[in-house]
């Protein structure tokens, strides 16, 4: 009887987490589709997602950044918070390896190696996954969903770009440069930056400041959803073909990173929402740059593009089964 009312419990737990997820997801998908048709009626075009894009990168996320910081963690936590970074490096590097060795065993075309392995382990961590965090967990998210944006915009402006440009044989690009480090060091990282700073320091913002940042901040979610149903739109559906090579992205963006993701969070113990969070952030689609740095140095740019398209479509799928999932483990 008690083993019965156990299962019963746990059912419901599930169901729960379940349904919270759909709920968290429809809310994605709704502002998604609603970018999606306003692209598709021209009210909405690549000028305009440019637009938007620029405003959420130079100016909202980087307020919201400093806004949530300082009023979520107090400096005790954000320093035992620090062990955590570890493994979205790790698990992005450890991912990445896995992905050259594959490349190789399952002869994906040459021209496309370097792309590969880039879009197989570095997911969309602003433009989807802070969204999606924010649906599935709420603001409190946030702090933990940048350390992973850390990792992954460290490794993709540096590894990740370089052996993309290295597709192409003509093109010789150095993985460390001045570009390289501006591009690290963006207005989203410098605004987490400060934020940081302030925390450890202990410093208040005054109220009509920290209200304004706020404010601003709260433009980052819808406009980085509109962002994408652009681009979905605007990529359309007609190029993509289901062959090997993108079965195996899929592989490593919804199955093989997250399961690294979920090992090492075994060797290195943070506390569970940390967890999940890094989980889902393992779990987002391809990256929107890696069509715009492939069409830049003349890689697979189409490639890119049906990924980018199809990745973001499944994970609002996958997102609820993997929800679920994470609770159990």
């Amino acid at each position: 009887m008690v083993l019965l009312l156990k299962i019963r419990e746990g059912v419901k737990i599930l169901l729960h987490t379940f349904v919270n997820a759909i709920q968290g997801v429809l809310v994605i998908l709704f502002v998604l589709m609603l970018g999606f048709l306003l692209a598709k009626y021209r009210w909405f075009d690549s000028k305009v997602s440019d637009l938007f894009a620029k405003v959420v990168v130079n100016v909202s996320l980087p307020l919201y950044m400093i806004a949530n910081l300082t009023s979520t963690f107090t400096k005790n936590e954000l320093e035992h918070s620090a062990r955590g970074l570890l493994i979205p490096f790790l698990s992005i590097l450890l991912s990445y390896s896995v992905a050259v060795i594959i490349a190789k065993l399952a002869n994906v075309k040459v021209h496309r190696r370097g792309l590969f392995a880039a879009i197989f382990s570095l997911s969309n961590s602003i433009f989807v996954g802070l969204p999606m965090s924010l649906a599935l967990f709420g603001d409190v998210a946030t702090p933990y969903t940048l350390l992973y944006y850390m990792a992954n915009t460290t490794i993709w402006w540096t590894l990740g770009v370089y052996r993309i440009i290295r597709d192409n044989k003509d093109e010789n690009q150095n993985v460390f440069s001045i570009d390289t480090l501006k591009r690290i060091f963006n207005p989203p990282l410098i605004g987490f930056l400060i934020g940081v700073i302030l925390v450890l320091l202990q410093i208040k913002l005054p109220k009509f400041i920290f209200d304004s940042f706020k404010m601003i901040g709260g433009l980052t979610t819808p406009l980085s959803i509109f962002c994408v149903g652009i681009t979905m739109y605007e990529m359309g559906f007609k190029n993509f073909k289901l062959d090997k090579d993108s079965l195996l992205v899929f592989a490593g963006r919804f199955l093989i990173t997250p399961f690294i993701t979920w090992i090492l969070s075994h060797f290195i113990p943070v506390p569970k929402l940390m967890r999940d969070v890094f989980i889902i952030m393992s779990a987002m689609p391809v990256m929107v740059n890696s069509a715009i740095i492939s069409r830049v140095y003349n890689g697979d740019y189409e490639f890119a593009t049906a990924m980018i398209t199809y990745s973001t479509m499944f994970s609002v799928v996958i997102m609820p089964f993997l929800m679920v999932l994470i609770e159990i483990i």
